[in-house]
């Protein structure tokens, strides 16, 4: 098929700085933020449960994320590897 479109390969688009830290943290705990006191004081106001049904309460679930990752093959798009959560390339 790229033989016959060849303009329709893959583009790789540098990420932004500011994003690849969320990036490390989303595929490491399941969540974009930090879960800090004052942000399960707010959910327990808020009649949440205090801890988000994130990887923060299932652990496995970061796993998951990361086999979705591979599969996916995002970690090498982006030039990530998963195992040290460094960077490849800037």
């Amino acid at each position: 098929m790229n033989e016959l479109f060849p303009w329709r390969r893959p583009v790789k688009v540098p990420l932004p700085p500011g994003v690849k830290p969320q990036l490390i943290r989303h595929f490491s705990i399941g969540l974009l933020y930090p879960v800090t006191e004052e942000t399960m004081e707010c959910r327990r106001k808020a009649g949440l449960d205090p801890v988000p049904p994130t990887a923060h309460r299932f652990p496995d679930a970061a796993e998951d994320i990361r086999t979705l990752i591979r599969a996916m093959k995002v970690d090498k798009t982006i030039g990530l590897d998963l195992d040290t959560m460094e960077y490849l390339f800037s």
